[in-house]
């Protein structure tokens, strides 16, 4: 993407940038769902989850894709992430932005990218992994019962 926006006061330069969903980012976001299912509270990345450097550096842009929420309790998935990770629903499959703003489809700035266009994907696309289906939660927490 080659967009850029300049201030005719000021001279500042805004570039937009694309965003991907990827396989990194998804099993982040699996992390934290696993972890509010389990809390039931926000969560502090560091101390809470068991990110790479990559995920935990980049770990706020799933909220570009309306995935996670930041609170001041912490991070929590949004109700579109809880679905996304359950796959029930899709995601774009990338975003653009100029500097935290999230630009629509029909920006002017998707026509300077040269790339793919955006399109939905599900979970299972990305990450089969980190797919887990009603009956795979269960089959865990029955499992879990018996442990002890």
């Amino acid at each position: 993407m080659k967009y850029q926006e300049k201030c005719p006061c000021c001279g500042h330069v805004r570039t937009a940038f694309i965003h991907k969903l990827n396989k990194p980012l998804v099993k982040a976001l699996r992390q934290l769902v696993d972890f509010y299912g389990e809390n039931k509270s926000g969560c502090n990345l560091q101390r809470d989850l068991n990110l790479t450097k990559n995920q935990y550096n980049n770990f706020q842009k799933l909220q570009y894709f309306d995935l996670v929420i930041k609170t001041p309790e912490g991070w929590l998935p949004s109700a579109v992430g809880m679905s996304f990770i359950l796959g029930s629903c899709k995601s774009w499959d990338k975003v653009a932005t100029i500097e935290s703003t999230i630009l629509n489809r029909e920006h002017e700035a998707w026509k300077t990218h040269k790339g793919s266009v955006p399109k939905p994907i599900s979970v299972q696309e990305i990450d089969v992994e980190s797919w887990k289906n009603r009956q795979d939660y269960q089959s865990e927490k029955s499992r879990q019962t018996t442990l002890m």
